[in-house]
């Protein structure tokens, strides 16, 4: 009653999925102007961001809209800013429309900027951009310690602990 036909070859089979990323249909991801989010953000298709970001967008393209924001780093292959980033951004393309506003550095191949957009920053162009997992990335050992096992409990510099504790603490 509930079972596939029997009689019906094309109920039975299953579609041939393509590995390959541009030929592979896959919707795009929402993030609506209701939504906020705390934390990184990773996907191997598109995202549509209208929301607010705090933490790294890492994803195939992106746009950020009138009304999105995202405070952190991010990398995809092409990238729209309508909206606001504080961070990296970092892409092989990158556009800049008349609405935008960009605190941070700009590392792309090619760029295009429409009169009205704010950026306030430094632009980094590149012959190649490479999207590497730098998000889930931890640094070693921060705080100035080293990498050696026997160093573990020593510090390099002693004044550059404590800089670090009172940025910590203060």
């Amino acid at each position: 009653m509930f079972g596939r036909s029997k009689n019906n070859p094309a109920a039975n089979s299953t579609p041939a999925v393509s590995t390959s990323l541009s030929s592979r249909k896959i919707s795009p991801s929402v993030i609506s102007c209701d939504m906020n989010i705390l934390g990184n953000v990773v996907s191997d298709g598109f995202l549509d961001i209208n929301g607010r970001i705090e933490g790294n967008v890492k994803c195939d393209s992106t746009t950020i809209r009138e009304q999105g924001k995202v405070k952190g780093d991010v990398i995809a292959d092409t990238i729209h800013i309508y909206g606001e980033v504080e961070g990296l951004v970092k892409a092989k393309s990158v556009h800049l429309y008349a609405s935008a506003r960009v605190t941070g550095v700009i590392m792309h191949e090619s760029l295009s900027i429409e009169d009205g957009a704010f950026v306030d920053g430094k632009f980094k162009r590149t012959d190649k951009v490479f999207i590497e997992d730098e998000i889930t990335t931890l640094p070693a050992m921060p705080f100035g310690f080293g990498s050696n096992e026997d160093e573990l409990d020593t510090p390099r510099n002693g004044d550059h602990v404590m800089d670090n504790l009172r940025l910590i603490s203060g």
